[in-house]
């Protein structure tokens, strides 16, 4: 009980004392907590995250206190440097030294001055070990900020760059320490451009991706031989397919309706198909495409148009089937638009031949007509069937690509 009452009466006491000191002060122009804290020391240590690689720095702060004059910082790896501050505080200058060596001088690694702003570098430079430069960083009054790095030795180029004032690329370009171009990319008004190469120069891939349009092409390793060419806006996709001798084997032409494909032989035209989409609106939602085929063609070697050409049945009722509706051929050897003698077939719904038309040209005068009666039984179509083969296809995206960043 005695000890409760000499602790409640020092509280009060020392509570007595506290009021005094407040009340002791005059009102107004006088601070209340004058001498409650320290005086401001004019160094500060910092213990940055590890993960920067920054082992400890040291702040030494302006005569007035008021803002950073300079930063002495050592990193992990034995690498020291220093950060230079204005008057008001904002960074102006930034310098890196290697690990110092015994009994030699101290050697930069990478420096840079840095805008009013304390945010903005306007030049860089960072050097090799034997004091060869590395990399050289410069702004322009545009804003753009050109960048040049070096391989060992400071002589030869191995990158150029030049990035906007938002940061984003406008050029890129990756050179082989002999001066083999590897990589060249170009922002253009809408989108980006870019190439790659082999060691040996050899082209490898090239993309073209606007808002509204891309074009791609694929090669055969480091050949520079072109395996696969790409074209796609709104409304079109082109694909075209090499063989590894550079001969055309292949081309398609999408849009929205259907899909024209183009086979070739030791790269000469042999055939053409053509393929209906049945589902285009839901397609260009996202769904599958479903494909029947409507026609095929042979195709004259020398002018690559058509001289026989057979159209299909197509729709939900023949779905699966491949019912003829008519066919025309030129029968003179010509190419059918050229032809002075062609002749065109007609058939009923279930395939039977039911007309055949021979004509001065392909829309030119009847000159004999055969009808076939279908109380005398079905004369059916020989069927090309080495033309109808669904060949294999790695479908297009339904959506043009977005510009993709190259740096």
């Amino acid at each position: 009980m005695k000890s409760l009452i000499i602790a409640v009466a020092a509280a009060v006491l020392l509570g007595g004392v506290a009021v005094a000191t407040l009340s002791g002060h005059n009102s107004g122009d006088q601070n209340i907590a004058q001498g409650a804290f320290p005086e401001r020391i004019p160094h500060s240590i910092g213990l940055p995250e590890s993960s920067l690689g920054i082992d400890n720095q040291v702040t030494t702060l302006s005569d007035d206190l008021k803002f950073p004059s300079l930063t002495d910082r050592n990193f992990k790896n034995g690498d020291t440097g220093k950060d230079f501050f204005r008057d008001n505080g904002t960074m102006k200058e930034r310098i890196v030294w290697f690990k110092q060596l015994p009994n030699q001088p101290l050697q930069i690694k990478w420096r840079a001055t840095i805008a009013e702003d304390g945010v903005t570098y306007m030049e860089d430079s960072a050097f090799w070990s034997d004091g060869t430069r590395q990399r050289i960083g410069k702004r322009y009054p545009n804003g753009s900020y050109e960048i040049v790095t070096y391989f060992q030795g400071g002589k030869v180029e191995n990158t150029y760059t030049v990035l906007a004032q938002d940061g984003s690329a406008l050029y890129h370009r990756v050179q082989t320490e002999k001066g083999v171009l590897l990589y060249i990319g170009v922002k253009i008004m809408d989108g980006i451009e870019e190439s790659t190469f082999a060691a040996n120069g050899k082209p490898t891939k090239y993309s073209l991706r606007k808002s509204f349009e891309t074009h791609t092409k694929e090669y055969y390793g480091d050949t520079g031989v072109l395996k696969q060419e790409v074209s796609m806006d709104s409304y079109h996709f082109t694909a075209v397919y090499y063989a590894a001798d550079g001969k055309l084997t292949e081309k398609r032409k999408i849009d929205f309706g259907g899909m024209q494909v183009t086979v070739y032989e030791n790269g000469v035209a042999k055939y053409e198909q053509y393929w209906q989409r049945m589902n285009p609106f839901d397609a260009k939602k996202g769904a599958e495409s479903v494909w029947q085929l409507y026609s095929v063609a042979r195709l004259d070697p020398a002018s690559g148009q058509e001289t026989w050409k057979l159209w299909f049945r197509t729709g939900d009722d023949f779905a699966g089937k491949h019912i003829p509706q008519f066919s025309y051929e030129s029968k003179d050897g010509q190419p059918t638009p050229q032809s002075k003698l062609v002749e065109v077939r007609s058939y009923t719904d279930a395939g039977c031949l039911k007309l055949i038309v021979t004509q001065d040209a392909q829309f030119g005068h009847e000159l004999k007509r055969v009808e076939f009666p279908q109380d005398r039984g079905c004369s059916t179509a020989d069927l090309p069937l080495d033309l109808m083969k669904e060949r294999p296809f790695k479908p297009f995206t339904n959506k043009i690509p977005d510009p993709e960043p190259h740096y």
